[in-house]
């Protein structure tokens, strides 16, 4: 079932470094279709009575993944260059929105393949952008092969957030000119669309989840950091897509279970990454 954006006030920049930032900040995802069914409350809206603690220890810890992140300061790079008597189409630098963005940077990469009449594409890499590229290919109507050392999840893909995160870390405040703007968000808009018609299948590959983000002073005020970034000056592109992003809702005291002043509750994509990539390998 695919859960309705919550409804509220106009929207506040809440970029999730932003979030992390604050003193006491908390970020909980979960489900609230069940929660609204068992309250009798709207759908999207969970009881604050449903809402479970979280048991965040240390000897609750599985695993520990770290991989590297394949981010460019100038922004991804689509484009075709000629190599060996061969069209080489490059696709890859997304930063932090690989999967966010794929559907729509495969759809540019594949027309320029299409451009030069060839039937047959490989496709180097089989994570978010290889897999993603591939189908819209096959789509398209080529013929294609996938060439990778790894598969999913094996691949460095499958460590990611999971989260719709079309502006994160895609490049450098520096480099976020106007032509690369218009193409961010056009691949951010190609591919939310795309995403819409995931929800609901089996395995619940893509979903719409609430989450909360709490803090100990307002949220339209600077907090202050415990430690210095170390990043560079990312561009505020998220708004450009006011119109498809789901609005955050300020939450009284009363309408939520946590022992914070300030809480937002907002609604996002969620990726369930092991059940996304089973489900490209098989349509591949």
């Amino acid at each position: 079932m695919t859960l309705r954006p919550s409804v509220g006030p106009p929207p506040t920049n809440m970029h999730r470094r932003h979030l992390l930032q604050r003193s006491g900040a908390l970020l909980a995802s979960a489900s609230a279709t069940a929660f609204a069914g068992a309250a009798g409350l709207p759908t999207g809206f969970a009881s604050p009575a449903a809402l479970a603690p979280i048991r965040a220890t240390p000897d609750r810890l599985i695993d520990i993944s770290v991989c590297t992140r394949p981010f460019r300061p100038q922004g991804p790079r689509i484009e075709a260059e000629q190599r060996y008597g061969k069209t080489l189409v490059h696709n890859y630098g997304h930063g932090g929105s690989g999967w966010s963005l794929s559907w729509g940077s495969a759809r540019l990469a594949v027309a320029l393949a299409m451009s030069t009449r060839e039937k047959h594409l490989a496709v180097v890499g089989c994570g978010a952008i290889g897999l993603t590229t591939a189908r819209v290919a096959q789509r398209a109507g080529l013929r294609v092969r996938i060439y990778c050392k790894d598969r999913p999840p094996e691949v460095r893909s499958s460590a990611a957030s999971g989260v719709w995160s079309p502006d994160s870390r895609i490049c450098t405040a520096r480099y976020a000119t106007p032509e690369f703007t218009r193409q961010w968000e056009a691949m951010a808009r190609s591919s939310f669309k795309t995403y819409q018609s995931l929800p609901g299948l089996p395995g619940e590959p893509v979903q719409w989840h609430d989450g909360y983000a709490r803090s100990d002073v307002p949220f339209d005020q600077p907090a202050s950091s415990p430690w210095r970034s170390v990043e560079p000056d990312y561009p505020d592109l998220e708004e450009l897509l006011l119109d498809i992003r789901p609005q955050s809702l300020a939450l009284s005291p009363g309408e939520h279970p946590f022992h914070a002043p300030f809480v937002r509750r907002y609604t996002q994509l969620v990726f369930n990454i092991a059940s996304y990539s089973r489900m490209l390998l098989e349509d591949f």
